[in-house]
């Protein structure tokens, strides 16, 4: 009995302690289980646009809630249009839409690289590394990193339009509208190079550039306009549909009869009541269309008005008569633009109509296009504006709606270009390059960082892999092939997706990229 009863104490002094075991063992599964959870929802995103990558990628047809369909292969759109709920999934959006702003190209290797890094992640956090000291490893590769590409970058000039041009047909030849990223890159850079000066710049405002949408036509009828081109906004038909030498009023009040602040009713009893209301109103709209004609102006863009009609059938007749060119419902966002690129102040009241306050410009009218639709066009404006319109034409809704995507990565890359004068080649090499020379240094560190930054470099190659995975080449033998001649001193050798092989240089092969794509994918 007394051995028992020993044996017995022992098991109750036992059970506590295994009891606080078991509270420590399941605190760390459940972080780890945490870890493991976020990790797979960033990657699962990840996963979802990687197919997506380079010139062979896949288009993704996308359908929104109203039942609209989008089809495109920009990672940026994609993103923008899936419905994420995980908050780990969301940051990978947020990185999207941060590389869209910064660079505008790269929105889908930015997600894939992070994918990849997560994975990088995830093996070294089963291996029991710290996660601060797995981030403070992929700092120290990331600085590390930064160096190399700016070692392995070209310097160019904005005076070199071919490099320029080159540059933006690598962009957009992942794009739907590929076939025309000729006539898209010349439209881009011309674009830029209008609205900057190329020798002090170092950065560019693209609300400078305003891209107006009209369907019709094809995408080789898109067209760069230095002045405005008005889609939807049509000149009055009883009017003058050309003016030389436009003296332009930007106005913001309505020719019409004035109406009281609340809503009543005026009760009208015999036509003498009725004749004296009209003739009133004659006599005010009257008032108002000679202070305008005084002022000289010729041609008269009015803001769409939201509690009563901008201008009425009658003033409207008025106007005509004078010779004046009437534009209504210009929508209040563009009245910025329209100001800056003709020169005008906008005008809030009548009274404030002076010849000071009118834009200028050589010649406003209305034209046709290749399918007989028409637009007014403002052309001949000051030379200090610094601003162009691109008109974009496409046979269908979801054709120009890429165009105008596809149209803004084209600005987005000559911006990069302009903010940090260097070109990287394209293909895969950056990324290789960059893996093969942080495996080098890593071979230098001790510790455990050595396998961090180790790790962090063979998460690069994911960009190489998935280009010519998306290529229907052989990702594992062209890799292991770049790294070879890489380590051979091969610093531009990528792979060329259109001829389904390996290039010497991609800078002979006319791929090529901007540095800032690059930095800005590694570095978010």
């Amino acid at each position: 009995m007394c051995i028992r009863d020993r044996y017995m104490g022992k098991m109750s002094q036992a059970k506590p302690q295994k009891s606080l075991n078991e509270a420590i063992y399941n605190k760390s599964d459940k972080k780890r289980d945490i870890r493991t959870t976020n990790i797979s929802a960033a990657r699962a995103v990840a996963d979802v646009i990687r197919t997506s990558l380079g010139p062979r990628g896949m288009d993704k047809m996308i359908q929104d809630s109203k039942g609209e369909v989008l089809i495109t292969n920009d990672g940026a759109t994609i993103l923008k249009q899936m419905s994420v709920m995980h908050p780990t999934a969301k940051m990978l959006v947020e990185i999207s839409k941060a590389q869209d702003i910064e660079a505008g190209d790269g929105t889908t290797s930015v997600v894939v690289i992070a994918g990849a890094l997560l994975e990088a992640c995830e093996t070294l956090l089963e291996k029991g590394i710290h996660p601060t000291t797995i981030s403070e490893g992929f700092e120290l590769a990331l600085s590390k990193s930064l160096e190399i590409l700016k070692s392995i970058s070209r310097p160019v000039e904005l005076s070199d339009r071919e490099s320029l041009m080159q540059c933006v047909a690598t962009a957009l030849s992942s794009k739907v509208v590929s076939s025309n990223s000729a006539h898209f890159s010349k439209i881009a850079v011309d674009a830029v190079l209008r609205i900057i000066d190329p020798k002090t710049a170092t950065n560019v405002d693209l609300n400078d550039v305003r891209i107006v949408k009209k369907l019709g036509g094809t995408i080789d009828d898109t067209e760069l306009v230095e002045g405005l081109v008005f889609a939807s906004n049509k000149a009055f038909s009883g009017g003058p549909q050309k003016v030389q030498n436009a003296k332009i009023a930007l106005i913001q009040f309505s020719i019409s009869a004035p109406k009281t602040d609340i809503q009543n009713n005026i009760v009208v009893k015999d036509y003498t009541q009725m004749d004296r209301i009209l003739k009133e109103e004659r006599k005010y709209i009257a008032e108002i269309v000679k202070k305008i004609t005084a002022s000289g102006a010729n041609v008269l863009l009015i803001q769409k008005s939201i509690l009563r009609e901008g201008i009425n059938e009658l003033a409207q007749h008025f106007l005509s008569k004078k010779g004046v060119m009437i534009v209504k419902d210009i929508e209040r966002e563009d009245i910025e633009f329209i100001s800056k690129t003709v020169n005008a102040i906008p005008i809030a009241h009548i009274d404030q109509l002076t010849p000071e306050k009118l834009g200028t410009a050589e010649l406003a009218q209305e034209v046709f296009l290749s399918d007989e639709s028409k637009v007014l066009k403002i052309t001949g404006v000051p030379k200090t504006a610094n601003t162009v319109t691109i008109l974009c034409r496409g046979s269908n809704q979801l054709v120009i709606d890429e165009a105008d995507r596809s149209l803004h990565d084209a600005l987005c890359v000559v911006r990069s270009l302009v903010k940090n004068r260097g070109l990287v080649p394209g293909g895969g090499a950056p990324e290789i390059e960059i893996c093969q020379r942080l495996a080098e240094w890593a071979d230098t560190l001790t510790g455990v960082n050595q396998m961090i930054v180790r790790a962090y470099a063979e998460a690069l190659e994911v960009i190489p892999y998935t280009l010519s995975e998306n290529a229907g080449l052989n990702p594992v033998n062209i890799v292991t092939e770049l790294r070879n001649r890489h380590a051979k001193g091969g610093k531009e050798v990528g792979i060329n997706v259109k001829r389904g092989n390996i290039s010497e240089s991609m800078f002979n092969d006319n791929v090529i990229q901007p540095a800032l794509v690059t930095q800005s994918a590694l570095s978010l």
